[in-house]
């Protein structure tokens, strides 16, 4: 049941009616003051001027036509008024207020199907690769990393509720300048050693930081790094043999940090395998074939090959992490994007369209797959192979649909692989390839400080930058947060789900697209906008529902029908229920808009409005057996809601706190 979706009609439905108008958009929003309905719309305002009438006018004319319609909806073989009241305000809004009853019956909705409420079957199992985390395999992941994996498995799961079919993919780069410099650090470096490390991805932290420090300074080093490169291309050299095994060593490691999240992933997809296939040859043959791609014979680019991308495609300034996650510091961006160097050499840019190709299913070629056998998740995750050693009878190319979460510094090249996808003729593919990009994560001084950083500048904020080895390990991270638990709390069962939940909520709970500052004490408040705060609730109702050991019948639908008609409900509990109908609404508008933020917002609310409820009412002692009966329906609900949404967030709800 959407009633959105159902009142946008009864508005088309007035409008082509009353004007003869037929409305592209109906644009529906909650009042924020609820005493004035549950949903408006300004669709008078918008008509006004097209129809020469003033938009009280309009909106009156439009309400008077839909109270004529049969406002109701059949549910548990049963009709019910869908609003109570529809009434116009000036300037020219409609209102609606939902009616008790219908509101009523969400509850059975939510308790007869409770694991399912909110969820979608509209899109028909289309597929989607989503593409996140991809950590370089060069050095441990960092916070920056946390948000990305965060988001990503946000993604995975709302759009599984809502229908679709997603394919997580993790690409490792083990070919770009990142891992060479980490190959030439374990040959050279051997002051530095592994055995002092918690993880062997904490010891490539370093020798790749310090390896890039020299290169930058020496440049006969800068030239042997880029030899390697070429060596790295040929997957039968000894140097392309010998990477592969570092890069599979610290992936591994990356793995065992991103499981202690409860992260996982569907498949590996190795940047060599792409080279070894020979994807890249494929693609740019067709490339070179098109207009917008040309070779620079003179200027700055001379000897490369650029696509044509209009200055509309160039992605926000750069920051300075930005900069500093650059495949290549010096390069700089043009108006043409460069897709293969004067050396020959394809772009991460360039490869990236091929890759893309291979997402959509249209170059023709297709890795093999491996089992993993890493022992990081209890789900399969395949690795891609190029050896002819790979299993066929699977595939992860021929999608509908791409999202790829990476950070807003790869906006440009992200939009020059669009670009390109619609250069060669695939259009809708390109259409349906979207970049995900989102903030940086910053620390605040406290929490800095707690992590070993020299606060005493006084900055408001604190970043990183693995290019010059200093940052924040996830590892070091997470090990501060439980430290911070047991030290509040001690030792206690759901340590670990309490932790994740703080840790991912906080990495959610802001817009997307905007820098965050991360603050531990904000992230662990119990009463606070927090994971720890919508767990706690959580807990709460599933303390009362085990008291009592109350269960949901379906049989009883006649008596459940009965104490919803006869109960005398308190304001506190109409308030409840005027959150809980928004909850599939709430689902697909963060999913389709990737804002989690959306739905952060929503369970804090809900969490509000029933502890609210929970303190000034009480459900073991309610004055009849109608009203107990109700406030425990009220709570199942409220519990399953919240373990849902919980759930979509990547949170475990534990049952005790």
């Amino acid at each position: 049941m959407d009633i959105k979706s159902i009142l946008e009609q009864y508005i088309r439905k007035a409008v082509k009616q009353k004007y003869d108008v037929e409305l592209e958009k109906v644009h529906l929003e909650h009042p924020e003051n609820e005493k004035w309905g549950d949903y408006a719309t300004n669709v008078a305002m918008e008509l006004a001027k097209a129809v020469k009438q003033n938009p009280i006018e309009i909106a009156k004319s439009i309400c008077y036509e839909i109270r004529g319609y049969e406002l109701s909806i059949t549910e548990i073989d049963k009709k019910y008024k869908i609003f109570e009241e529809v009434n116009f305000v000036q300037p020219g809004f409609i209102n609606f207020k939902l009616s008790q009853e219908w509101l009523f019956s969400v509850l059975y909705l939510i308790l007869a199907d409770p694991e399912d409420y909110g969820s979608s079957e509209l899109v028909n199992k289309k597929r989607v690769a989503l593409e996140h985390s991809n950590v370089n395999p060069n050095k441990a992941a960092h916070i920056g990393h946390l948000r990305n994996a965060c988001l990503g498995q946000f993604l995975e799961r709302t759009y599984e509720f809502l229908g679709y079919h997603v394919e997580v993919q993790y690409y490792t780069n083990d070919l770009g300048v990142q891992v060479a410099t980490s190959s030439m650090g374990i040959e050279k470096l051997q002051d530095i050693k592994p055995s002092g490390y918690k993880k062997y991805d904490h010891y490539a932290w370093d020798v790749y930081s310090k390896m890039e420090s020299y290169i930058n300074e020496n440049d006969d080093l800068k030239k042997e790094r880029e030899n390697l490169m070429h060596k790295l291309e040929d997957s039968t050299s000894t140097e392309s043999i010998k990477q592969k095994e570092l890069a599979q060593k610290i992936l591994a490691e990356q793995l065992k940090t991103f499981q202690n999240l409860g992260v996982d992933y569907d498949v590996i997809i190795y940047e060599s395998d792409i080279v070894a296939l020979k994807m890249w040859e494929k693609a740019f043959e067709k490339l070179k074939q098109n207009e917008n791609v040309y070779y620079a014979a003179e200027g700055k680019s001379a000897g490369c090959w650029l696509v044509k991308v209009s200055n509309s495609a160039k992605g926000k300034e750069e920051s300075e992490e930005s900069k500093n996650t650059k495949e290549n510091k010096n390069e700089e961006i043009e108006e043409d994007k460069i897709i293969v160097r004067a050396n020959g050499i394809p772009t991460y840019t360039g490869k990236d369209i091929a890759y893309h190709m291979w997402k959509f299913g249209l170059i023709g070629i297709d890795f093999g797959y491996k089992k993993a056998e890493f022992g990081t998740q209890s789900k399969d995750l395949w690795l891609t192979t190029s050896k002819g050693d790979g299993q066929k009878n699977i595939s992860f190319s021929g999608v509908d649909i791409v999202l790829n979460v990476i950070g807003g510094e790869q906006t440009y090249a992200m939009e020059v692989v669009k670009k390109s996808l619609e250069y060669l003729g695939f259009k809708e593919e390109s259409q349906n390839m979207t970049h995900i990009n989102y903030g940086f994560v910053y620390l605040s001084p406290k929490t800095a400080q707690n992590l070993g950083i020299d606060t005493s500048d006084g900055k408001e904020k604190y970043g990183m930058s693995g290019r010059k080895g200093w940052g924040i390990k996830i590892d070091d991270f997470i090990e501060l947060v439980d430290e911070k638990l047991m030290s509040d709390h001690g030792e206690f069962e759901s340590l670990k789900d309490v932790r994740n939940g703080a840790v991912k909520f906080e990495m959610l709970k802001f817009n997307t697209f905007q820098d965050i500052v991360f603050d531990l004490d904000n992230a662990l408040n119990v009463k606070g906008f927090s994971g720890p705060y919508i767990q706690y609730t959580y807990a709460r109702t599933n303390s009362v529902l085990e008291r009592t050991n109350w269960m949901f019948d379906k049989s009883l639908i006649g008596y459940h029908l009965d104490i919803m008609k006869n109960s005398n409900i308190n304001d506190k509990e109409v308030s409840v229920l005027r959150s809980l109908y928004k909850f599939p609404e709430i689902v697909a508008r963060s999913a389709m808009e990737f804002a989690p933020n959306i739905l952060c917002n929503y369970l804090y609310d809900l969490c509000q409005r029933y502890n609210t409820f929970y303190n000034e009412l009480s459900i073991l002692n309610a004055p009849d057996e109608f009203s107990k009966e109700f406030r425990l329906m009220l709570t199942s609900s409220i519990n399953r809601v919240l373990s849902n949404g919980l759930f979509l967030l990547g949170i475990t709800a534990p049952r005790k706190m």
